[in-house]
């Protein structure tokens, strides 16, 4: 060994005993496509690598390659602590990896490491935001695989040639699909660039948002029944979802992936191709009508919060208002329009070609620019702005000069001299972000009222199951007692009351009988007294 680094750096050809033998093996090897390492390893491996190379010249080189033994150089850079400081043993303020890792699980370390920041930036090494950050994702990821898949396709579901082609299911079914395969050509594209920061993020995002949030969220009663078609097309699609997923993760988070894997295929992900060789063929159509879907039930549920109206409680209608698309991708939002109509729980949903009648524009003048212009008249300039019609600002808006006059003086209105605010100009509740908006009617009529009871109902019987440990399948013996108002809303929703809590009995009375399962809920003002038994 003539010195360490040299020995180090000689390991392009060292490896192959090239000149010597291998030539083949090397001519096949040689120039690596990357090389990856500390940022301290500039001026140690990384130059001595490329200096050896050079220095034997082109001669060792196989034809057509330079002597360079490296395409591609990763560097990561410093973990600094959590203050930004370097590490130091000196400081005290190291961190032993190893105990990081039993606290948290190395997946979790490998994903906060590889997201936290690109790895050729320095970063700041906080092990509280790991469980906030990659942890949490950790548990929304096997929470899909355990607490929706595994626990309802444990009831019948295995994937068989009874299951929907991919192009026949439902629209939900169709746009989880392509988004997958978006996200699927994203990761390796990016991972084709080095940037393992890109790729994880874009995968983690997919499953967190996309899958989790609203996917699933959206197919939750779609899971029930395995024997239908419906279903068998849920189940179809999330199993694929899930077994792509662990796929474009494995790079990431290699246990818990491997893991998964095995359980959905029966084979370890690490053996498995990154990048499926039949993916679904994107649609971005469907996946710009569902955009703009999502966008208005975020809009909706924050029009629902600003009425104070809680979203299991249904409401007759929702008005919506878009910007113009092509009539394709109209068409489709219409199609997804019983996926708004059921997240925001309202009866019909309604769109308007403006948001004209939705709201009125009021206009604010700003006096600091005003007095610029305006100096002692400003305070009346600003009188003649706040004046300003709503059909005036909408001119305004579009671009269309519009002129202030003060005493025989006129001036053209500038953007940085008024801010225009709106405000509802009716009954509804009104949301926007842009050109979109989404108004609600948060009248509550009896009738309303009453499915809202009802719905309430279901929700803490169905916690009160899971509380008292029974599967998702049991069927159970429901009882309900209550107030005069509260029986009769049990009574008129009683065959979806029991649909829903799997009820194969179901009593309303007025009194319970001894039943030590028994609990006390406040519904609407009501005390509801509800017990419920294993149906065997």
């Amino acid at each position: 060994v003539i010195d360490a680094w040299f020995d180090s750096g000689s390991m392009s050809f060292a490896q192959w005993h090239y000149p010597f033998e291998n030539r083949e093996q090397f001519a096949r090897h040689f120039p690596a496509d990357f090389i990856a390492e500390g940022v301290d390893q500039t001026r140690g491996w990384f130059y001595s690598l490329l200096a050896i190379a050079t220095g034997l010249g082109d001669a060792l080189a196989p034809p057509g390659h330079a002597a360079s033994p490296y395409r591609n150089v990763v560097v990561n850079d410093l973990v600094l602590d959590a203050n930004g400081q370097k590490m130091s043993k000196s400081k005290g303020n190291t961190v032993e990896p190893m105990a990081v890792m039993e606290r948290h699980g190395a997946d979790a370390v490998r994903l906060f490491l590889t997201t936290a920041s690109q790895v050729w930036k320095p970063r700041s090494f906080d092990e509280n935001v790991i469980r906030g950050t990659a942890g949490r994702f950790l548990v929304t990821l096997k929470n899909l695989y355990s607490g929706v898949f595994a626990e309802y396709a444990n009831f019948g579901w295995a994937p068989s040639p009874a299951d929907p082609g991919r192009e026949s299911r439902p629209p939900l079914d169709r746009w989880v699909l392509s988004r997958l395969a978006t996200v699927e050509a994203e990761a390796s594209r990016l991972l084709g660039e080095y940037d393992a920061t890109g790729a994880a993020r874009v995968v983690m995002e997919f499953v967190d948002d996309d899958v989790s949030k609203w996917y699933v969220r959206r197919s939750r009663e779609r899971f029930w029944d395995v024997r239908g078609q419906d279903s068998r097309a849920a189940f179809a699609t999330l199993h694929e979802v899930l077994v792509a997923a662990c796929r474009l993760l494995a790079p990431f988070a290699p246990f818990v992936t491997d893991w998964m894997h095995r359980e959905l295929t029966g084979q370890s992900v690490h053996l498995a191709p990154y990048v499926r060789p039949e993916p679904f063929s994107p649609k971005p159509r469907l996946e710009e009508a569902m955009r703009e879907i999502r966008t208005l039930a975020t809009l909706g549920r924050a029009a629902r919060e600003a009425a104070g109206v809680n979203v299991r409680q249904p409401l007759a209608r929702m008005v919506c208002v878009l910007p113009r698309h092509d009539a394709a991708v109209e068409a489709l939002v219409r199609e997804l329009v019983p996926l708004l109509a059921a997240e925001l729980n309202v009866k019909a949903v309604e769109f308007a070609s403006s948001a004209d009648a939705l709201v009125s524009l009021e206009a604010k003048p700003n006096f600091r620019a005003l007095g610029q212009r305006w100096g002692k008249e400003t305070p009346r300039a600003a009188a003649a702005v706040a004046a300003l019609s709503t059909e005036t600002l909408r001119a305004f808006e579009r671009g269309e000069p519009v002129i202030i006059g003060v005493d025989g003086t006129d001036h053209q209105l500038t953007v940085d001299e008024v801010t225009i605010h709106r405000k509802a100009s009716g009954p509804l509740v009104v949301q926007e972000d842009g050109a979109r908006f989404a108004a609600i009617d948060a009248t509550v009529t009896p009738e309303l009222r009453g499915e809202g009871i009802a719905r309430e109902m279901v929700s803490r019987v169905q916690r009160l199951r899971k509380d008292t440990g029974l599967a998702v399948s049991d069927r159970i013996r429901l009882q309900i007692a209550g107030p005069d108002a509260l029986r009769a809303i049990a009574e008129q929703h009683r065959q979806w009351i029991a649909g829903e809590v799997l009820a194969r009995e179901m009593i309303v009375t007025d009194v319970l009988s001894a039943d030590p399962t028994a609990v006390a809920l406040e519904l609407d003002g009501m005390t509801a007294h509800i017990a419920l038994t294993r149906d065997s």
